[in-house]
């Protein structure tokens, strides 16, 4: 079978060889008109580049996979899984059994997720490319083998207008899993919705950031907006906070996040759960929090829709500023991977000036050691978290 070869019309030599993963279309001098992904030989004017990854749908057409002279074999990638699973040698423990073992282009392995919950792996691709490229059987009985788990099931990401009696998790290999299921970080235990939870199931990319909320939660009264399944607010609870508030609108999540308060044993009476759009929530009642965490849905989807999303994070962080006692905290977070630090930095002097209040900066902080990028690649880091003490 010949093999694809596709010509660059920019010079990207400097950035692929430093290890950027992307080539966006208009970058290429010709695009083959393909059914399906598949694997291609990178060149530019000084000769042969790369292999990659070529999608023949959307912006992202390349990602690269290997600088090598011969392409990529399967002991290549698997020698990446292994060396992913090494990484997080120090993720599972006896208080902690839930974690990321495959971020995509993080790992070297581009498109493709694996998040583990205990004893079941749940695959995702992001995109249709990765999703033909990628071989499922081999990746799950790799991950049968050596990752310690007993169940590998894909979730399908939903598309628009789909029957929502359509499933969106697929057994791949192992034993049947039910479509919930127990898992423990830092030792707060969730219950994980495989089938109806956003993304894989769990906000795993979170995790030290909610660490560290239970840590300086101690008789607080604290709200938590876009609450989600309420990993902020367990977190909270067990750190000592005297009352916790979660507000979502998704009713489901509601109900998810109060079920996994008690789970934890903490006092029904001290969290409320409240489905509301958050952005109403905020614009009535007056009362004020000792600690306001806010950790939204990507406002932002494309670099075209940048300015918009920084002023949704402006008008959101000034709203929930508003609703922090003197004296007290408020938790920011983004999670859009077009908004940058620097974005985000500005976004929240912004919303203060339009608060007009002051604050300390207490933290800052990203996304997980289970959440690597490759140091050429910041567009990845998408994840920010502020701790502020506000005056």
């Amino acid at each position: 079978m010949a093999r694809l070869k596709i010509r660059l019309a920019r010079n990207l030599r400097k950035s692929i060889l430093r290890g950027h993963p992307w080539v966006y279309r208009e970058a290429l001098a010709e695009a083959p008109a393909l059914e399906r992904a598949q694997l291609c030989q990178v060149s530019d004017a000084k000769g042969e580049l790369a292999w990659a990854l070529y999608d023949p749908r959307g912006p992202l057409a390349l990602r690269i996979l290997s600088l090598g002279r011969a392409p990529p074999a399967a002991a290549e990638f698997e020698a990446r899984f292994q060396r992913a699973l090494s990484l997080r040698r120090s993720m599972r423990t006896g208080s902690t059994d839930c974690f990321r073992l495959f971020n995509g282009e993080g790992d070297g392995l581009p498109g493709l997720i694996c998040d583990v919950y205990a004893a079941v792996a749940v695959l995702q691709f992001d995109g249709l490319g990765p999703s033909e490229f990628w071989d499922r059987e081999v990746i799950a009985r790799w991950l049968l083998e050596r990752a310690g788990v007993e169940t590998v099931v894909e979730k399908l990401r939903r598309n628009k207008g789909a029957p929502a009696a359509e499933r969106s998790v697929r057994l791949l290999a192992g034993v049947a899993c039910p479509d919930v299921v127990t898992v423990r970080e830092n030792g707060a235990a969730f219950r994980v919705n495989l089938e109806l939870g956003q993304k894989t199931g769990f906000f795993l990319d979170q995790r030290a950031n909610r660490h560290y909320v239970g840590g300086v939660a101690r008789a607080q009264n604290i709200l938590n907006l876009f609450s989600y399944s309420g990993g902020f607010s367990v977190a909270a609870g067990l750190g000592g906070a005297s009352r916790v508030t979660s507000v979502d609108v998704s009713a489901g999540a509601v109900a998810l996040a109060d079920e996994n308060w008690q789970l934890n044993g903490l006092a029904p009476g001290a969290h409320v759960g409240v489905c509301a759009d958050v952005f109403e929530f905020l614009k009535d009642g007056r009362d004020l929090w000792d600690h306001v965490i806010v950790d939204p849905p990507s406002m932002g989807h494309s670099e075209d829709g940048k300015a918009a999303a920084v002023a949704k994070y402006v008008a959101l962080f000034a709203a929930a500023a508003a609703k922090t006692r003197p004296d007290g905290e408020l938790s920011l977070s983004s999670c859009s991977s077009h908004v940058s630090f620097d974005d985000f930095l500005a976004s929240i002097d912004e919303a203060l000036s339009a608060s007009r209040r002051r604050a300390q900066v207490l933290r800052i902080s990203g996304q997980g050691p289970d959440h690597p990028f490759p140091h050429a690649c910041p567009e990845l880091r998408y994840l920010k978290f502020a701790h502020l003490a506000m005056s």
